[in-house]
């Protein structure tokens, strides 16, 4: 991990991250350049600019995104709410939110729920409920995806 004042590491809430998972949130050399020699970071002590083909720093990782072993994440990458990395996978664009992703690089493999449903999730943000109505919810939270949608629907959620 490489996580800085520059190259942050943000992870939201209730995330499950495995073992040997890698955050590279900085250190990709220019390979467009004369030299792939990181002279701003090394020489310079300043980030490389990214018009000099310097990447996007930092890495965010939304709210109950489950990461498998071993996976490793490079810089710039956003994973979405409820996203699924898969063991090994070295994610190197930006994960929908409840998307399922896996390989080398990660290619999308399948959503978790309908379109429809993950409407309803990121507008119920059950990760922002405090903690006691968690563990009044948890068999809801752990039950039939559609059951806690009916239970839980915010109204005015746009659904196709």
């Amino acid at each position: 991990m490489f996580p800085s004042k520059d190259a942050p590491l943000k992870i939201g809430a209730f995330c499950s991250i495995a073992g040997q998972v890698r955050f590279m949130c900085s250190g990709q050399h220019p390979t467009d350049s004369a030299t792939s020699f990181p002279i701003y970071s090394r020489l310079l002590k300043q980030p490389e600019p990214v018009a000099n083909g310097g990447k996007p720093a930092g890495i965010t990782v939304g709210n109950d995104v489950w990461i498998g072993n071993g996976a490793m994440i490079l810089p710039g990458v956003e994973i979405g709410d409820g996203a699924v990395v898969g063991a090994g996978a070295v994610v190197t664009k930006n994960v929908p939110p409840y998307a399922v992703v896996g390989g080398s690089p990660a290619r999308l493999i399948r959503y978790r729920f309908s379109e429809d449903v993950i409407l309803q999730l990121l507008a119920i943000q059950w990760w922002r409920w405090d903690d006691e109505k968690i563990k009044r919810e948890a068999a809801a939270l752990t039950g039939p995806i559609e059951t806690f949608i009916e239970r839980h629907s915010v109204a005015g959620t746009a659904t196709k």
